[in-house]
């Protein structure tokens, strides 16, 4: 294997997901070890710590190495070319943050100490950050490959991998029925991730939406929002489902395009 401070790795899918082979074992390892069980892996400051800090961090830390050592690292991180997707797909991201605000408005405060919050963002953020840079980051990067790209592969198969990687959840106490919803929905959630991606033409803004959904579901945790807006996040959820179809139809009908360097 190549040193990142020699020729880089050709991008491909199958260097990306030798990459990403050990983090799928990895976290499920940990979270067993760690005996936090998935339901209630960030109700504490305590589980946040033994539960989630741990397998993220170590599958980070992996992620960025072999990034790092296949020279992949570098065009991840750098800014895109222009994306042609059309501008109402911005309409994407604002609604996504938008669903992250009501469930803020609607979370408990008085109920969370410091503490808690202040680990809980830190958590999120290495989820936001790790899980961006394996799927958005190394498996996009491999799924263009050499030569011509195809707008709609790179997205659905970094999605594919992004709803696949939440399986081994089944494996650290999360029943089977909601893991296999939460696979879909993450599928769908990977595309809009990848669109918002492409938009801003860095891998930063879905690192910050990704770590806001996720800060956001857990200090909302059993307490939904009142009438007015779970409407409000209704309808932006069906925004937001309906831009993943049209993103993936309009892809669909583009040409293959040379790779950039």
């Amino acid at each position: 294997m190549n040193s990142g401070s020699t020729t880089p790795r050709p991008p491909s899918i199958a260097h990306a997901v030798m990459i990403l082979l050990p983090a799928f074992v990895i976290l499920p390892l940990i979270g067993r070890f760690s005996g936090v069980d998935y339901d209630v892996i960030a109700d504490t400051t305590a589980n946040v710590l033994r539960g989630i800090v741990p397998m993220v961090g170590l599958s980070l830390v992996w992620g960025l190495f072999m990034a790092w050592r296949s020279g992949w690292l570098k065009p991840i991180f750098a800014k895109q070319p222009p994306s042609a997707f059309p501008k109402f797909f911005w309409l994407i991201p604002a609604c996504w943050f938008g669903l992250c605000l009501i469930r803020l408005a609607s979370s408990p405060w008085p109920s969370f100490n410091a503490t808690y919050l202040v680990v809980l963002a830190f958590a999120m953020t290495m989820v936001g950050f790790n899980e961006e840079h394996l799927f958005r980051g190394i498996l996009t990067y491999g799924a263009r490959g050499t030569g011509l790209w195809s707008e709609a592969r790179t997205m659905l198969v970094s999605a594919l991998g992004f709803g696949l990687f939440h399986l081994p959840n089944v494996l650290v106490g999360q029943a089977l029925g909601p893991t296999l919803i939460q696979v879909c929905y993450a599928f769908l959630m990977g595309i809009a991730l990848t669109v918002s991606m492409r938009l801003s033409r860095s891998i930063l803004l879905p690192v910050a939406m990704h770590a806001l959904w996720d800060f956001s579901t857990f200090t909302a945790k059993a307490h939904p929002p009142g009438p007015v807006f779970s409407y409000a996040s209704f309808a932006l959820l069906l925004i937001i489902l309906i831009l993943i179809f049209a993103a993936v139809i309009w892809c669909l009908g583009k040409k293959r395009q040379p790779v950039y360097p």
